[in-house]
């Protein structure tokens, strides 16, 4: 896409969902309070601990502005200033009792307003908004800013898009970061036609990790007979790794293996795969083979890796 077109794009959404917000108007939610009076009250109220230059510095604001709002929220009881006890001629600011009561006030018209903006939606429609936000908020990041393991989900239902977006992930993932041709994302589609048919979700598992909506990992065991199971799908995108998701997925996966009663657990792999193998062998699996192949544009080292469990 040609840059002009995607600044065009950009700010014909930016048009668009601020309309839908409703923030086009002078004053938010029929208040007294500005949208700016609105950003600089959660601000306190949700940072914590902060100063006059920290409240600009996170909102970007000029600081004789800042200043104007904050006498003003002082003189309407909304905040008082305290003494910071390393420099006395520094603030930290605290919101009232009176400033919470409006924080929540708006909080609430907020969360009504966007019920109101979603009803007409069905769930896979929520989720397809939340993942597009969530895709956004990743992309356009801090560079200092690491995604958290407590705000990712991990579920195992499979619910519909499930399928089509893990087949997404592994052909955008590995054609990006190891140059695999579209035979690679043929491969995974051939491997959930033969898995779907068999499903059995009292023997199989695929656990999905989502990050407000958007699929960032995957894991799943599949059984290969009555005391058998095939370690599948193992991915973790790039922008989540090393926070702790792909140990979460193992130990989850090891730990079903367990509950199920299987007594050997086998993956396939390549020899690209060095993180994933670390994985594999903290949680006791051994290498037992490597064949040369020639696939997905390349030639590679497929890697067999075994797990002999004792039942507890």
């Amino acid at each position: 896409m040609e840059a002009e077109q995607l600044i065009a794009d950009i700010r014909q959404f930016n048009r668009f969902y601020t309309l839908q917000l409703g923030l086009l108007q002078q004053h938010v939610f029929d208040s007294e309070y500005s949208l700016t009076d609105i950003r600089v009250l959660y601000e306190i109220h949700f940072a914590g601990r902060t100063t006059a230059t920290g409240i600009r510095e996170a909102l970007k604001m000029d600081a004789g502005y800042l200043s104007r709002i904050l006498r003003g929220f002082e003189k309407q009881g909304l905040l008082i200033k305290h003494p910071l006890p390393e420099d006395g001629r520094s603030f930290y600011l605290q919101l009232t009792a009176r400033g919470r009561k409006v924080v929540t006030r708006m909080n609430e018209l907020s969360d009504h307003q966007i019920q109101e903006m979603l009803k007409g939606l069905d769930h896979t429609q929520q989720e397809q908004i939340a993942g597009a936000m969530g895709t956004v908020r990743r992309l356009l990041k801090a560079p200092n800013s690491t995604p958290r393991l407590e705000d990712i989900v991990i579920r195992h239902e499979l619910r519909p898009g499930d399928i089509g977006d893990i087949i997404r992930l592994h052909g955008v993932l590995y054609a990006k970061e190891f140059a695999y041709n579209i035979d690679f994302e043929k491969y995974v589609v051939s491997t959930f036609h033969e898995f779907l048919p068999a499903y059995d979700p009292a023997r199989d598992r695929l656990w999905l990790a989502t990050w407000h909506g958007e699929l960032v990992g995957l894991v799943a065991i599949i059984h290969r007979g009555k005391a058998k199971a095939q370690l599948r799908w193992f991915l973790i995108h790039p922008s989540f790794r090393g926070i702790g998701l792909g140990k979460a997925l193992m130990d989850k996966a090891m730990a079903y293996c367990r509950k199920k009663a299987f007594r050997e657990v086998y993956l396939l792999t390549t020899h690209q795969q060095d993180v994933a193998a670390k994985l594999y062998t903290r949680a006791g699996f051994v290498k037992t083979g490597t064949e040369p192949q020639q696939m997905w544009g390349h030639d590679l080292y497929e890697e067999r890796y075994e797990l002999k469990l004792r039942q507890r």
